[in-house]
Protein backbone atom coordinates (compact mmCIF):
# COMPACT_ATOMS: atom_id res chain seq x y z
CA UNK A 1 0.00 0.00 0.00
CA UNK A 2 1.05 3.35 -0.54
CA UNK A 3 2.88 5.52 2.51
CA UNK A 4 0.19 8.20 2.86
CA UNK A 5 1.52 10.29 5.33
CA UNK A 6 1.68 9.76 8.74
CA UNK A 7 0.20 6.47 10.04
CA UNK A 8 -2.04 6.76 13.07
CA UNK A 9 -3.92 4.11 15.51
CA UNK A 10 -7.13 5.37 16.65
CA UNK A 11 -7.53 4.22 20.28
CA UNK A 12 -10.83 3.70 20.91
CA UNK A 13 -13.99 4.46 19.21
CA UNK A 14 -16.26 6.62 21.32
CA UNK A 15 -17.63 9.70 21.49
CA UNK A 16 -14.03 11.88 20.03
CA UNK A 17 -12.24 8.12 18.51
CA UNK A 18 -15.82 8.34 15.95
CA UNK A 19 -15.58 11.83 15.11
CA UNK A 20 -11.95 11.31 14.10
CA UNK A 21 -11.68 8.73 12.37
CA UNK A 22 -13.44 9.84 9.01
CA UNK A 23 -11.15 13.25 9.73
CA UNK A 24 -8.13 10.68 10.10
CA UNK A 25 -9.13 8.58 6.75
CA UNK A 26 -9.89 11.71 4.79
CA UNK A 27 -6.61 13.84 4.85
CA UNK A 28 -4.18 12.70 2.10
CA UNK A 29 -1.28 13.17 4.79
CA UNK A 30 -2.18 10.97 7.23
CA UNK A 31 -3.51 7.09 6.88
CA UNK A 32 -5.27 5.09 9.38
CA UNK A 33 -3.92 1.79 10.24
CA UNK A 34 -5.33 0.64 13.16
CA UNK A 35 -8.21 0.48 15.54
CA UNK A 36 -8.52 -0.12 19.61
CA UNK A 37 -12.27 -0.74 20.97
CA UNK A 38 -13.03 -1.70 24.49
CA UNK A 39 -16.39 -3.44 23.74
CA UNK A 40 -15.73 -6.75 22.62
CA UNK A 41 -18.71 -6.49 20.43
CA UNK A 42 -16.70 -4.23 17.83
CA UNK A 43 -13.69 -6.31 17.29
CA UNK A 44 -13.35 -7.11 13.98
CA UNK A 45 -15.58 -4.65 12.60
CA UNK A 46 -14.43 -2.26 9.76
CA UNK A 47 -13.36 1.35 11.09
CA UNK A 48 -15.17 3.23 9.14
CA UNK A 49 -18.27 1.01 9.94
CA UNK A 50 -17.96 2.33 13.02
CA UNK A 51 -17.37 5.73 12.51
CA UNK A 52 -20.47 5.69 10.64
CA UNK A 53 -19.39 6.09 6.97
CA UNK A 54 -18.56 3.89 4.17
CA UNK A 55 -15.33 1.04 4.89
CA UNK A 56 -11.61 1.58 5.20
CA UNK A 57 -10.40 -1.96 5.42
CA UNK A 58 -9.44 -1.45 8.63
CA UNK A 59 -10.32 -3.69 11.41
CA UNK A 60 -10.94 -2.60 14.97
CA UNK A 61 -8.82 -5.51 17.46
CA UNK A 62 -8.75 -5.44 21.46
CA UNK A 63 -5.15 -6.65 20.85
CA UNK A 64 -2.69 -4.10 22.39
CA UNK A 65 0.33 -5.97 21.34
CA UNK A 66 -0.72 -6.87 17.94
CA UNK A 67 -1.27 -2.51 18.06
CA UNK A 68 1.80 -1.69 19.46
CA UNK A 69 3.56 -4.08 16.69
CA UNK A 70 2.24 -2.39 13.57
CA UNK A 71 4.60 0.53 11.91
CA UNK A 72 2.50 3.40 12.82
CA UNK A 73 3.92 6.85 13.50
CA UNK A 74 1.07 8.18 16.37
CA UNK A 75 -2.09 6.82 18.51
CA UNK A 76 -4.82 9.25 18.97
CA UNK A 77 -5.66 7.85 22.63
CA UNK A 78 -9.44 8.70 23.26
CA UNK A 79 -10.43 6.03 25.71
CA UNK A 80 -13.42 6.94 28.39
CA UNK A 81 -10.69 7.56 31.01
CA UNK A 82 -6.63 7.53 30.34
CA UNK A 83 -4.53 4.37 31.87
CA UNK A 84 -0.76 5.16 32.60
CA UNK A 85 0.42 2.37 32.22
CA UNK A 86 -1.15 1.95 29.36
CA UNK A 87 0.33 5.41 27.36
CA UNK A 88 3.26 3.99 28.85
CA UNK A 89 3.47 1.47 26.66
CA UNK A 90 2.49 3.33 23.46
CA UNK A 91 5.02 5.63 24.04
CA UNK A 92 7.83 2.78 24.32
CA UNK A 93 6.84 1.23 21.47
CA UNK A 94 8.24 4.38 19.85
CA UNK A 95 4.62 5.59 18.94
CA UNK A 96 3.89 9.52 19.47
CA UNK A 97 0.35 10.24 21.86
CA UNK A 98 -2.16 12.80 21.01
CA UNK A 99 -4.39 12.83 23.49
CA UNK A 100 -7.98 14.71 24.95
CA UNK A 101 -7.72 12.74 28.31
CA UNK A 102 -6.21 15.39 29.96
CA UNK A 103 -2.26 15.62 30.43
CA UNK A 104 -2.28 19.22 28.97
CA UNK A 105 0.22 20.65 31.20
CA UNK A 106 1.83 18.20 34.07
CA UNK A 107 2.96 19.58 36.78
CA UNK A 108 2.64 16.15 38.95
CA UNK A 109 6.68 14.89 39.02
CA UNK A 110 5.76 11.17 38.96
CA UNK A 111 3.31 11.59 36.08
CA UNK A 112 6.05 13.98 34.40
CA UNK A 113 8.75 11.45 34.86
CA UNK A 114 6.95 8.54 33.57
CA UNK A 115 5.62 9.94 30.60
CA UNK A 116 8.95 12.13 29.94
CA UNK A 117 11.08 8.87 30.54
CA UNK A 118 8.75 7.10 28.03
CA UNK A 119 9.16 9.37 25.55
CA UNK A 120 12.28 9.40 25.73
CA UNK A 121 13.04 5.42 25.59
CA UNK A 122 10.45 5.49 22.40
CA UNK A 123 11.89 8.77 20.74
CA UNK A 124 8.90 10.32 20.53
CA UNK A 125 6.54 13.15 21.68
CA UNK A 126 3.48 13.11 23.74
CA UNK A 127 0.83 16.23 23.86
CA UNK A 128 -2.49 16.71 25.79
CA UNK A 129 -5.11 18.31 23.79
CA UNK A 130 -9.00 18.90 23.43
CA UNK A 131 -11.81 21.52 23.41
CA UNK A 132 -11.77 21.83 27.17
CA UNK A 133 -8.49 21.50 28.18
CA UNK A 134 -6.56 22.10 24.90
CA UNK A 135 -7.64 25.20 23.90
CA UNK A 136 -10.64 27.30 25.64
CA UNK A 137 -9.34 26.68 29.36
CA UNK A 138 -5.85 27.20 28.42
CA UNK A 139 -4.47 28.34 24.75
CA UNK A 140 -7.70 30.81 24.24
CA UNK A 141 -7.22 32.46 27.42
CA UNK A 142 -3.53 33.06 27.10
CA UNK A 143 -3.92 34.37 23.12
CA UNK A 144 -6.84 37.05 24.18
CA UNK A 145 -3.89 37.84 27.22
CA UNK A 146 -2.15 39.56 24.26
CA UNK A 147 -4.86 42.21 24.23
CA UNK A 148 -5.07 43.28 27.21
CA UNK A 149 -2.90 45.99 29.66
CA UNK A 150 -3.73 44.35 32.89
CA UNK A 151 -5.78 41.34 34.11
CA UNK A 152 -7.60 40.91 37.21
CA UNK A 153 -9.20 37.88 37.08
CA UNK A 154 -9.98 35.20 34.12
CA UNK A 155 -13.58 33.07 34.04
CA UNK A 156 -14.25 30.03 31.67
CA UNK A 157 -17.92 28.88 31.89
CA UNK A 158 -18.91 25.96 30.26
CA UNK A 159 -22.46 25.70 29.43
CA UNK A 160 -23.94 22.27 27.55
CA UNK A 161 -27.28 20.23 27.23
CA UNK A 162 -26.30 16.79 27.67
CA UNK A 163 -29.89 15.82 26.59
CA UNK A 164 -29.11 15.16 22.85
CA UNK A 165 -25.42 14.31 23.11
CA UNK A 166 -24.48 10.17 21.96
CA UNK A 167 -22.20 9.74 25.13
CA UNK A 168 -22.95 6.66 26.73
CA UNK A 169 -24.89 4.95 29.59
CA UNK A 170 -21.48 4.30 31.13
CA UNK A 171 -20.30 7.91 31.26
CA UNK A 172 -24.08 10.00 31.63
CA UNK A 173 -25.16 8.06 34.64
CA UNK A 174 -21.36 6.37 35.87
CA UNK A 175 -18.61 9.32 35.70
CA UNK A 176 -20.90 12.52 35.31
CA UNK A 177 -23.74 11.29 37.87
CA UNK A 178 -27.19 12.34 36.07
CA UNK A 179 -29.43 10.21 37.99
CA UNK A 180 -28.16 10.16 41.39
CA UNK A 181 -30.83 10.47 44.44
CA UNK A 182 -30.08 13.91 45.82
CA UNK A 183 -29.37 13.05 49.25
CA UNK A 184 -26.54 10.75 47.56
CA UNK A 185 -25.56 13.38 45.45
CA UNK A 186 -25.26 16.01 48.38
CA UNK A 187 -22.84 13.45 50.50
CA UNK A 188 -20.79 12.88 47.16
CA UNK A 189 -20.07 14.30 43.51
CA UNK A 190 -19.94 12.40 41.09
CA UNK A 191 -16.72 10.56 40.22
CA UNK A 192 -15.80 12.60 37.26
CA UNK A 193 -15.51 15.71 39.44
CA UNK A 194 -12.11 14.55 40.58
CA UNK A 195 -10.76 13.31 37.42
CA UNK A 196 -12.05 16.86 36.13
CA UNK A 197 -10.43 18.54 39.03
CA UNK A 198 -6.75 17.30 38.03
CA UNK A 199 -7.71 18.25 34.31
CA UNK A 200 -8.77 21.58 34.43
CA UNK A 201 -6.01 21.98 37.24
CA UNK A 202 -3.31 21.63 34.33
CA UNK A 203 -4.92 23.61 32.17
CA UNK A 204 -4.59 26.52 35.05
CA UNK A 205 -1.14 25.85 35.76
CA UNK A 206 -0.79 26.61 31.81
CA UNK A 207 -2.32 29.75 32.23
CA UNK A 208 -0.08 30.76 35.26
CA UNK A 209 2.91 29.41 33.34
CA UNK A 210 2.04 31.56 29.96
CA UNK A 211 1.36 34.66 32.18
CA UNK A 212 4.48 34.14 34.70
CA UNK A 213 2.67 33.69 37.71
CA UNK A 214 2.03 30.49 40.78
CA UNK A 215 -0.47 29.23 41.82
CA UNK A 216 -0.64 28.58 45.92
CA UNK A 217 -4.61 26.65 45.97
CA UNK A 218 -6.48 25.09 43.84
CA UNK A 219 -10.26 25.04 44.96
CA UNK A 220 -13.11 22.77 44.29
CA UNK A 221 -17.19 22.65 44.71
CA UNK A 222 -20.18 21.58 43.39
CA UNK A 223 -23.82 22.09 43.50
CA UNK A 224 -26.38 19.90 41.70
CA UNK A 225 -30.38 20.75 40.59
CA UNK A 226 -32.84 17.94 40.41
CA UNK A 227 -35.51 17.08 37.68
CA UNK A 228 -38.93 18.47 38.18
CA UNK A 229 -40.48 15.92 36.07
CA UNK A 230 -39.02 12.32 34.88
CA UNK A 231 -36.28 13.03 31.80
CA UNK A 232 -36.18 10.63 29.14
CA UNK A 233 -32.99 10.98 27.22
CA UNK A 234 -30.64 9.25 24.83
CA UNK A 235 -28.60 7.30 27.48
CA UNK A 236 -31.57 6.98 29.73
CA UNK A 237 -34.70 7.94 32.26
CA UNK A 238 -34.10 10.42 35.04
CA UNK A 239 -36.42 9.95 37.96
CA UNK A 240 -38.39 13.23 39.19
CA UNK A 241 -36.24 14.31 42.09
CA UNK A 242 -33.24 13.16 40.84
CA UNK A 243 -29.82 14.88 39.66
CA UNK A 244 -30.22 16.57 36.24
CA UNK A 245 -27.50 18.96 36.48
CA UNK A 246 -24.77 19.95 37.91
CA UNK A 247 -23.05 23.05 38.61
CA UNK A 248 -18.69 22.85 39.04
CA UNK A 249 -16.52 25.70 40.41
CA UNK A 250 -12.81 25.18 39.76
CA UNK A 251 -11.03 28.04 41.79
CA UNK A 252 -7.00 28.66 41.36
CA UNK A 253 -6.06 31.08 43.99
CA UNK A 254 -2.94 33.34 43.48
CA UNK A 255 -1.26 35.45 46.58
CA UNK A 256 -4.92 35.61 47.98
CA UNK A 257 -7.32 36.12 45.47
CA UNK A 258 -9.45 34.07 42.88
CA UNK A 259 -7.12 34.33 39.51
CA UNK A 260 -8.50 31.94 37.95
CA UNK A 261 -12.23 30.82 37.64
CA UNK A 262 -13.48 27.47 35.71
CA UNK A 263 -17.81 27.28 36.01
CA UNK A 264 -19.22 24.34 34.84
CA UNK A 265 -22.86 24.17 33.83
CA UNK A 266 -24.30 21.32 32.14
CA UNK A 267 -27.91 19.69 31.95
CA UNK A 268 -30.35 17.12 31.30
CA UNK A 269 -33.34 19.02 30.77
CA UNK A 270 -34.63 22.43 31.06
CA UNK A 271 -36.72 21.32 33.73
CA UNK A 272 -34.87 21.73 36.74
CA UNK A 273 -34.51 23.17 40.14
CA UNK A 274 -32.82 25.20 40.61
CA UNK A 275 -33.03 26.71 37.20
CA UNK A 276 -29.83 28.79 36.54
CA UNK A 277 -29.61 31.75 33.76
CA UNK A 278 -27.61 29.43 30.85
CA UNK A 279 -29.68 28.15 28.46
CA UNK A 280 -27.10 27.42 25.98
CA UNK A 281 -26.93 24.07 23.88
CA UNK A 282 -23.66 24.60 23.98
CA UNK A 283 -21.45 27.31 24.64
CA UNK A 284 -17.74 28.26 25.81
CA UNK A 285 -17.00 31.86 27.52
CA UNK A 286 -13.59 33.34 27.88
CA UNK A 287 -13.77 36.47 30.61
CA UNK A 288 -10.97 38.35 30.89
CA UNK A 289 -11.50 41.48 34.20
CA UNK A 290 -8.95 43.97 33.32
CA UNK A 291 -7.95 46.61 31.36
CA UNK A 292 -9.92 46.66 29.13
CA UNK A 293 -12.15 43.98 29.91
CA UNK A 294 -12.57 41.13 27.07
CA UNK A 295 -15.75 38.43 26.65
CA UNK A 296 -15.01 35.51 23.89
CA UNK A 297 -18.33 33.46 23.34
CA UNK A 298 -17.28 29.75 21.59
CA UNK A 299 -20.73 27.99 20.90
CA UNK A 300 -23.87 27.29 19.09
CA UNK A 301 -24.73 29.83 16.07
CA UNK A 302 -28.67 28.72 15.25
CA UNK A 303 -31.44 27.28 16.89
CA UNK A 304 -31.92 23.47 17.14
CA UNK A 305 -27.87 23.09 16.75
CA UNK A 306 -26.62 20.38 18.73
CA UNK A 307 -24.23 20.39 21.13
CA UNK A 308 -22.64 17.19 19.14
CA UNK A 309 -20.08 19.64 17.33
CA UNK A 310 -18.26 20.07 20.79
CA UNK A 311 -16.95 16.47 20.17
CA UNK A 312 -15.76 16.67 16.76
CA UNK A 313 -14.30 20.33 18.20
CA UNK A 314 -12.03 17.76 20.00
CA UNK A 315 -11.78 15.50 17.86
CA UNK A 316 -10.21 17.89 15.48
CA UNK A 317 -7.88 19.40 17.72
CA UNK A 318 -6.39 16.40 18.32
CA UNK A 319 -6.37 15.39 14.74
CA UNK A 320 -4.74 18.33 13.68
CA UNK A 321 -1.95 18.01 16.26
CA UNK A 322 -0.93 14.82 14.87
CA UNK A 323 1.36 16.08 12.23
CA UNK A 324 3.06 18.75 14.68
CA UNK A 325 3.51 16.34 17.65
CA UNK A 326 5.37 14.21 15.29
CA UNK A 327 7.79 16.80 13.64
CA UNK A 328 8.56 17.73 17.34
CA UNK A 329 11.74 16.98 18.75
CA UNK A 330 10.82 14.14 21.68
CA UNK A 331 9.31 14.78 24.88
CA UNK A 332 6.66 16.19 26.35
CA UNK A 333 5.26 18.74 24.25
CA UNK A 334 2.42 21.21 25.37
CA UNK A 335 1.03 24.03 23.35
CA UNK A 336 3.16 26.70 24.68
CA UNK A 337 6.09 24.16 22.75
CA UNK A 338 4.47 23.20 19.22
CA UNK A 339 3.92 25.90 16.85
CA UNK A 340 0.56 27.34 15.98
CA UNK A 341 -2.10 24.62 15.57
CA UNK A 342 -4.17 24.82 12.46
CA UNK A 343 -6.19 23.34 10.41
CA UNK A 344 -3.78 22.73 7.82
CA UNK A 345 -5.12 21.54 4.37
CA UNK A 346 -8.35 21.62 5.10
CA UNK A 347 -9.78 24.63 2.81
CA UNK A 348 -12.33 23.41 1.31
CA UNK A 349 -11.44 25.28 -2.30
Amino acid sequence: MRRRGHRVIQWATGSVGRHAIPAIAEDPALELVGVWVHSPAKVGRDAGELAGIGPLGVRATNDVDALLRLDADCVLYAPLLANLDEMVRILESGKNVVTPTGFVYLKDPVVLARLGDACRRGGVSFHGTGIHPGLVGDRLPLVLSALCRRIDRIRVFEICDFSHLSESPEMVFGQLGFGMPAEEARRNPPALLGVMSRIFGESMQMIAAGLGFEIDELRTTHEFAVATDEVRGHAGVIPKGHVAGWHFEYVAIARGKRAIEFQTYWRMSEQIEPRWPYDAVLEYVVEIDGEPPLRCSLGSIAKGDSPEFGLLWTAMNCVNAIAPVCEAAPGIRTSLDLPLLTARGRMNL
